[in-house]
């Protein structure tokens, strides 16, 4: 234990501050690389899209545009294949529209005008004339075809909405900075309707980086911890290092680097003994855990002059974690192998957790070494859940081609080969695990550029 804040202390270095969260701008709401991106998710991502979100969408068949039955997916991606437009264009426009991604029970007026084609201010639903355009399969080819016709007319056709002009929309001057913001202007002429499009666009679109990410932008030496969508700066290389390996840090533009909220810096090492007032905590990642009393800090085998004095401001933002009594002789848990099976399980007081693949041990506590014990040690301990891999790890396993990011417990898959490359992972930073290790992971959202 001392080991291992002795070392802590001696690599103590300071790095060398707050950006504002990204606003809305009314001239600039997506590229037109981004709406013409109509590879940015393959058939099986909108499906496991919908499936994550847990879509009424997902099971969803009706007829496409030529009259075939097909899955809710399947019209998306081919409609968006058809017309080049981004497949994510389509999905925000259907929530955006009749909220079908997150509506678990819509109703049919909801999916028979999808995406709000053929309706605006001087016609209804009820109208003859826009009969034509009702069904979810109809709407959804619209919407991807009448974005791809402006791109193809926008030259000739001045009524069209475009990069560079000035228009007066809802009584305010907006001058489109992309013919994509123009087009979105000309389909929904309102600044309101196109803001609730770019809050749900950038609410699932715009946070690439998953939580456990480790960010540094190029033009600093600043390194943050992505968090619950968030950026949380290292105030210091030892809280850095003693949470993660400073080789999984990830340089990206500050451009990426500002689209996430600041909130609150990490300061203080982990594992370390802190003293707020007369009482005394072990610091456990996000968690405070509170020794009954000192007594147990020196039954431990803690020094004094390890101990952090630090003020009630400095543990705000940590959880109230297990108190730690005399009867925690390993308070930050143990690795065991157990002679009779070769099996790995890490121990945390009265629970055992099954570790199917050792690099899972060796990413997750680096800090623990592994101690063969007999198979009775587990007995009258309950048995919990197998370890996934901590978040932001990136993983392969083995027999299969893909390659995963963790995000709570789940895989997102990373789409290709030119994501991953995009993104600045690293090849060498891939961890190998079993399949066995590898059923613990459900599917989240896969990751697109």
């Amino acid at each position: 234990m001392k080991k291992i804040l002795s070392i802590l202390a001696l690599i103590l270095l300071l790095l060398p501050v707050k950006s504002k969260s990204a606003e809305f701008d009314p001239n600039f709401i997506i590229s037109d690389d981004e709406l013409q991106n109509s590879e940015s998710m393959n058939l099986t991502d909108i499906q496991t899209f919908l499936e994550v979100k847990n879509s009424y969408l997902t099971n969803y068949k009706t007829e496409n545009w030529e009259g075939i039955t097909k899955k809710a997916s399947s019209i998306i991606y081919e409609a968006a294949k058809e017309n080049e437009i981004n497949p994510k264009y389509l999905l925000v426009k259907l929530q955006k529209e009749q909220s079908l991604v997150l509506n678990e029970e819509p109703s049919q007026k909801q999916l028979d005008w999808a995406t709000g084609y053929g309706i605006s201010d001087d016609n209804t639903t009820t109208d003859d004339e826009v009969q034509k355009y009702k069904g979810f399969g109809v709407q959804v080819d619209r919407a991807a075809g009448i974005m791809r016709w402006y791109y193809d007319n926008y030259k000739k056709i001045s009524w069209i909405k475009r990069e560079g002009q000035i228009y007066i929309i809802d009584g305010e001057v907006v001058i489109p900075r992309s013919n994509a913001t123009g087009f979105l202007y000309t389909y929904t002429p309102h600044i309101h309707g196109n803001k609730n499009f770019w809050i749900i666009w950038n609410d699932w679109f715009k946070q690439i980086y998953p939580d456990g990410s480790l960010l540094k932008s190029i033009d600093s030496a600043d390194v943050y911890l992505i968090q619950n969508g968030e950026k949380r700066k290292f105030k210091n290389m030892i809280s850095l290092v003693s949470r993660y390996d400073p080789k999984m840090i990830i340089e990206v533009s500050p451009e990426k680097l500002n689209q996430y909220t600041e909130s609150a810096e990490i300061s203080l090492p982990n594992y370390s003994i802190v003293k707020q007032g007369t009482k005394y905590y072990l610091l456990d990642y996000d968690y405070k855990r509170e020794f009954l009393n000192y007594e147990v800090v020196k039954n431990l085998g803690y020094n004094p002059d390890e101990i952090i004095e630090v003020d009630s401001e400095d543990l705000e933002d940590y959880l109230d974690g297990t108190i730690i009594t005399l009867e925690n002789k390993a308070p930050f848990g143990e690795l065991v192998r157990i002679k009779e099976t070769k099996s790995l399980y890490y121990l945390d007081e009265n629970t055992y957790y099954p570790i199917y693949d050792e690099q899972i041990a060796k990413i997750n506590f680096p800090h623990l070494q592994i101690h063969e014990v007999n198979i009775n040690r587990l007995y009258n301990l309950n048995e919990g859940d197998g370890i996934r891999l901590k978040n932001g790890t990136i993983f392969g396993i083995v027999e299969s081609n893909k390659i995963y990011v963790v995000e709570n417990g789940k895989k997102r898959h990373i789409a290709n080969e030119d994501v991953f490359n995009t993104m600045n992972y690293n090849w060498n930073n891939i961890v190998w695990i079993n399949k066995t290790a590898g059923m613990l992971y459900e599917d989240g959202e896969a990751i697109y550029i």
